[in-house]
């Protein structure tokens, strides 16, 4: 499987605060994963990285994960045409739904989880 990375966190995981990344359902098929650090002269951060235009989401906890899902520790990326993917095209192309622009993107955590995304776009917000 093909994966391209599109971003990497400012910090490992393993120093993120407050339990680690906080996921957001906001409206408009767009959800968000949270988190704060600490940075070198600048005190507490918040980061986050927010998909758009989202048809599909899924998170997979510590042992359920399996090896591919390495590839995303501590970056997001792009899993290119994956199984997945497809799936979903194929149903909202047989629904008559916009199957046009959508990417497969997975990002792992330290202890998980993976939250994988079926969406259109991305951005990152930091604070």
């Amino acid at each position: 499987m093909t994966t391209n990375v599109q971003w990497t966190l400012p910090v490992p995981s393993t120093a993120l605060l407050d339990g680690g990344p906080v996921f957001e359902k906001r409206l408009g098929r767009e959800i968000a994963l949270r988190f704060s650090y600490e940075s070198e002269g600048d005190g507490r951060r918040t980061s986050g990285v927010v998909f758009q235009g989202v048809e599909a989401f899924k998170c997979t906890y510590y042992r359920a994960r399996d090896a591919s899902m390495l590839e995303a520790y501590d970056k997001l990326v792009d899993r290119g045409p994956s199984a997945w993917l497809e799936e979903v095209r194929s149903n909202l192309k047989r629904s008559g739904g916009n199957a046009h622009g959508l990417v497969h993107m997975m990002i792992n955590f330290d202890d998980g989880p993976t939250y994988e995304i079926v969406c259109r776009s991305f951005r990152v917000e930091e604070k």
